[in-house]
């Protein structure tokens, strides 16, 4: 791109180089850098040449996307998109369905965010353009930012702070995408799940195990319903109360 015209400047020499605008002039036609038939690598170096800096794109070099052969025009299309917001191929989630098959599923489950009816979207949780964290995502699961900018009443600090939210995060209880079971648990029945960790006696080190006079009858084996604050409380280490 020609710096001297300013940033906003952006004719066909800032991706095809300079041979474009001499071509009828009688220019050479091999200094045309041409799209068709180039590598992701080589077409995404073309992109990137503008659009390199800031958080969102600096990481592409080093995404998986671009090291799964996945270049900026797989996605973009400067020409004809169908999307004039970001020059886009296809609104989303359709266009992240087309490589990420398993994830559209994963949607169609009975809970789920609600990504197909476009109250969320992918990138509102992974960065497409690359990052250093796992899958993409734009924070840690144990930061659980991505989750707490929409679901702020599960925000702490709290006094008494629930372990494994610490720990691993969200995920250790719910699927980030979809599931069969309600509130998007990883078990359908709520005292399984929490048996996952507490189930080891508390003298071998591990969480708090179910107390033995705990009455296992049916109807009381949802620990939820003495411990209604599980997220995190303010008054009581058992979460008893917020």
């Amino acid at each position: 791109m020609d710096k001297r015209k300013g940033p906003e400047w952006h004719g066909c020499e800032a991706c095809h180089g300079p041979g474009k605008a001499h071509v009828d002039g009688g220019g050479d036609k091999t200094k045309i850098f041409t799209f068709k038939g180039s590598s992701a690598q080589e077409i995404s170096a073309r992109c990137l040449g503008c659009h390199e800096y800031g958080a969102e794109h600096s990481n592409y070099a080093r995404s998986v996307h671009l090291q799964n052969g996945v270049g900026c025009t797989d996605c973009h299309d400067p020409h004809h998109a169908k999307e004039t917001q970001f020059l886009l191929k296809a609104s989303q989630p359709a266009l992240c369905y087309y490589c990420h098959l398993d994830k559209k599923q994963q949607f169609n489950r009975p809970f789920h965010h609600r990504v197909n009816e476009g109250l969320v979207k992918c990138t509102d949780c992974h960065n497409q353009h690359g990052g250093f964290l796992t899958r993409q995502l734009r924070a840690t699961a144990t930061e659980d930012t991505v989750c707490l900018k929409c679901h702020t009443d599960k925000a702490g600090p709290f006094v008494f702070e629930h372990e494994t939210i610490k720990i691993e995060g969200c995920i250790a209880c719910h699927t980030p995408h979809g599931s069969s079971n309600p509130r998007l648990l990883k078990r359908a029945q709520v005292n399984l799940l929490c048996l996952e960790c507490h189930a080891f006696s508390a003298d071998q080190g591990g969480p708090a195990a179910t107390p033995t006079f705990h009455n296992q009858a049916q109807k009381y084996q949802a620990c939820t319903l003495c411990h209604q604050s599980i997220h995190g409380s303010n008054s009581n280490k058992f979460f008893f109360t917020p």
